[in-house]
């Protein structure tokens, strides 16, 4: 039975509002986020990566990888590499509803993106029903609702829906990981806006992204950006 999220949050903007909350990584009182300034300014930032996939690198705009094999988005924006604290907070506002934690990524992103051509529509990537019903929110579409209010794009649930309840793509070894997610995804939709961003937390393998990016691509889409709170980078590409 899914637990009744929406009051919660509501309940627990009103509470930030009268008492200051301690910062969720050293403890500070923090006003209007769940972090003090100071925590926000330590977090690693990506820095210079891959326009197509997001990944570091150290000039040009594109990867290798990308060069050779690109995925089938044409942009992709990620504020943090996936390390430690990003990966405790987004485990924290995924997992264990600190819902409160979409406001803080939202503002960081719309900060970093408003320079950008922005797109028609933002679509948050689905969760299978019954996974939604067990974890009560799409974390995606709680991401995607705070970009939508300060970019001022629309966002829309109804253009994609996942088919498949696939395992979790983090649980697989990698080399299942893309076959985990094929024909995952299908269209509500006959036709979708021709610049869409498809929002999710953290980018990996791009599997999801790809599957997902290949159904909207059938639909007319002709320019699709993929934005996430995070990208997991590979040992070689660490330089935070």
């Amino acid at each position: 039975m899914a637990r009744n999220f929406s009051l919660t949050h509501r309940l627990t903007q009103l509470y930030s509002k009268l008492m200051p909350a301690p910062c969720l990584l050293c403890g500070i009182a923090s006003q209007q986020l769940p972090l003090c300034t100071d925590c926000i300014a330590d977090l690693p930032r990506l820095g210079h990566a891959c326009s197509r996939c997001a990944m570091p690198i150290d000039a040009g705009k594109l990867c290798g990888h990308c060069l050779n094999q690109p995925p089938e988005q044409d942009y992709s924006v990620s504020l943090f590499p996936y390390l430690d604290p990003v990966d405790r907070l987004i485990a924290a506002f995924k997992y264990h509803d600190k819902l409160y934690l979409s406001q803080l990524f939202g503002t960081l992103m719309s900060e970093q993106l408003q320079a950008r051509k922005l797109p028609q529509c933002l679509i948050p990537i689905p969760l299978y029903p019954s996974r939604l019903r067990q974890r009560g929110y799409n974390q995606s579409l709680e991401l995607a609702k705070v970009l939508s209010t300060q970019l001022a794009i629309p966002t829309s649930n109804d253009y994609l829906i996942r088919t498949r309840n696939t395992a979790p793509q983090t649980s697989l070894p990698f080399d299942q990981r893309k076959a985990n997610i094929e024909r995952a995804f299908s269209l509500q939709q006959k036709t979708v806006p021709d610049h869409i961003a498809l929002i999710d937390d953290v980018l990996t393998t791009g599997h999801t992204a790809n599957a997902a990016a290949k159904c909207l691509r059938q639909a007319g889409a002709t320019t699709i950006e993929v934005w996430t709170i995070a990208r997991t980078i590979s040992h070689d590409h660490i330089l935070i």
